[in-house]
């Protein structure tokens, strides 16, 4: 047994003894020793600055790579083993976003904090996690902020398009879809209705409705809502003007505030006259309808568009005489004029009155009243046209002296008229002392004021 140990032992020496001598180390034949790495960070959303939970983050030095997902938080951890001190790339990644690749240096053994990581979401996607399930509803476009009625001419429908989106305000996917129900907050009641009634939302979150107008104008209210866990979720209301259609003959008509201008003789007086124009629904007209204008005396603006009513307003400045040759002096048309959905154009007039200085006349001019007995008398108020005095003319008969009485017309206000019919009063003075033989003078004034200006007529006569 000694003889067999000892030849084994003197070649174990041997060995050294030559490494030793040519400088063979054993650590030299073999690779370093890969350390770990750790790598932390965090991703967010470039404009909310939110975490951006499930991201996807993979990072390689090239040859060796790894793997990892951010938490609800948005952070990340993850160690890898470098043999060498390494440039490492970090490809971070979400469905929604725009990819983002970071480098980063990393020396063995060390920590690395990246700096934040901020992906840009996709727009038209939902982007981000949608497992929270539907939380609200907005709208999230309109095809048009107004339509027409019925056979206007103009756009008759409308698409409004909703977005669902989670509790943290990313529009759901596909694998969360809702049932979205459309209906109308209020509506002018002219047949108009909504298609579809119902859709579900689809892989963007969206879910759409087309607002199909009736015969009657007006703003509509739509509003989108579904249902979760019980509760009724709803969008604000989305406002869309109905406009009316095509002027019609029988709602076209043209006016101005007063029938009686106290102006006659008067250059430049402006009096803005007012087209009001509607379809044959009743509408008013499309906002924007071009209306024309003329005017037999004076100056008119030439033409104007309507207004959301169907109003069209120009002015109108007044020349001194005007006379119709109708309705004679002092009297003017003003006209208007449009063109119906036959390209045929339609008209409509409207005749103003310009009054004068105030002219009274009485008869009889004088009077003698018996005892016991009456006189009957008939007067005219009206300018020297003979055309009645302005709105808010006042006529006063009163006795100035004697022992008599009046009745009939004797305090009268005008209205607003060109009918002659207010030009011509009466009134009856009688004896107020029929026991009495005394012959008495007396005199009864006729006064008129207003905004043609004053005149006062006076008579005499005598009572017994």
């Amino acid at each position: 047994m000694k003889k067999i140990l000892f030849p084994l032992f003197i070649l174990i020496l041997a060995f050294k003894f030559v490494s030793c001598e040519f400088g063979v180390d054993e650590a030299t034949n073999n690779p370093s020793t890969p350390t770990s790495v750790t790598i932390n960070g965090q991703i967010v959303e470039s404009t909310t600055g939110d975490a951006i939970s499930n991201a996807s983050i993979k990072i390689t030095d090239g040859k060796n790579s790894v793997n990892t997902t951010t938490g609800s938080n948005g952070k990340f951890s993850i160690a890898l083993e470098l043999p060498n001190d390494e440039q490492l790339t970090i490809i971070s990644f979400k469905e929604g976003y725009t990819n983002d690749t970071t480098s980063v240096f990393a020396r063995q053994g060390d920590t690395i904090y990246v700096p934040i990581i901020a992906l840009l979401k996709q727009q038209g996607t939902g982007g981000g996690n949608s497992s929270t399930g539907a939380a609200s509803i907005y709208m999230y476009s309109q095809s048009g902020q107004s339509i027409g009625v019925k056979e206007s001419g103009s756009n008759e429908t409308a698409q409004i398009i909703f977005e669902v989106l989670d509790s943290s305000g990313v529009a759901i996917n596909s694998d969360n879809p809702v049932v979205v129900n459309f209906l109308f907050g209020a509506k002018p009641n002219g047949g108009e209705y909504l298609y579809p009634s119902s859709v579900q939302t689809n892989a963007l979150g969206r879910a759409a409705v087309t607002l199909n107008t009736g015969t009657i104008a007006g703003v509509t209210q739509v509003i989108a809502e579904f249902t979760v866990n019980g509760i009724v979720i709803r969008s604000k209301p989305v406002l869309i003007s109905i406009h009316g259609g095509f002027p019609d003959e029988n709602h076209f008509a043209v006016a101005c505030e007063k029938l009686n201008y106290p102006e006659w003789g008067v250059i430049g007086f402006q009096i803005p006259f007012t087209a009001f124009v509607g379809d044959k629904y009743t509408n008013p007209v499309r906002p924007g309808t071009s209306v024309y204008f003329s005017a037999t005396s004076g100056i008119v603006q030439g033409s104007n568009l309507t207004d959301e009513l169907g109003r069209s307003t120009v002015t109108l400045l007044t020349q001194p005489n005007p006379n119709h040759s109708t309705f004679g002096p002092g009297f003017f048309e003003v006209k208007a004029s449009t063109i119906n959905e036959n390209q045929t154009s339609i008209f409509t007039s409207t005749v103003r009155l310009l009054s004068g200085a105030p002219i009274i006349t009485v008869n009889p001019t004088t009077f003698d009243i018996a005892n016991g007995s009456e006189a009957f008398f008939n007067y005219t108020v009206s300018d020297g046209n003979g055309n009645p005095l302005a709105e808010g003319t006042t006529i006063g008969v009163k006795v100035v002296e004697g022992n008599i009485k009046l009745s009939g017309n004797v305090d009268v206000k005008l209205p607003d008229t060109q009918s002659k019919a207010f030009t011509t009063f009466s009134f009856s003075a009688y004896d107020s002392q029929p026991d009495s033989n005394k012959v008495l003078r007396a005199v009864i004034s006729i006064k008129t004021s207003g905004p043609n200006g004053d005149s006062e007529y006076t008579l005499s006569g005598i009572s017994r």
